[in-house]
């Protein structure tokens, strides 16, 4: 049997990859230093915490939407690309788990897309940053700029 980690204690956990990934970044080292190490905690202790991947999502792109039976019909997209998100948190000034939270409330959220608007996406380069100019509020905006329709995710679990 799981154990269950209540949400506090999650986000201290999370807080904690936040600040060691801080601090490795001053030492001058490469994001392939420590980017796994804060994307892990957020996707198992936030995102996917006690769901699968089909219920974490909060959107799906109406051609996915019927993909979704399928095995491997979708792809677990990240509206704002983690690099995005990573770099939000890296700028907090004191990482405490409330403003870690409100970052991850405001930028971690994901949508189903189908695997040809996933090649979509990196085909007019935004597989990882936002369009230009975003306004840091529409988390949908990737998606609108390459043309592709959401909707909310009928099977979304709010953890």
């Amino acid at each position: 049997m799981k154990t269950f980690i209540p949400l506090n204690k999650r986000l201290e956990l999370i807080t904690e990859a936040v600040l060691y990934a801080k601090k490795v970044r001053s030492l001058g080292m490469p994001s392939s230093c420590y980017s796994k190490a804060v994307r892990e905690p957020i996707f198992f202790l936030w995102e996917c915490y006690r769901k699968k991947k089909y219920q974490a999502a909060r959107f799906v792109s109406n051609t996915g939407l019927n993909s979704m039976g399928e095995k491997w019909g979708v792809v677990y997209d990240h509206c704002v690309p983690f690099r995005v998100l990573q770099d939000k948190l890296l700028c907090l000034d004191s990482p405490e788990p409330l403003s870690i939270r409100q970052v991850l409330e405001q930028y971690a959220v994901a949508c189903l897309i189908t695997k040809d608007e996933d090649r979509l996406l990196t085909r007019i380069g935004l597989n990882n940053k936002m369009p230009e100019p975003w306004n840091e509020t529409d988390v949908l905006a990737r998606y609108k700029t390459a043309g592709i329709d959401v909707t909310e995710n009928p099977n979304y679990l709010v953890s």
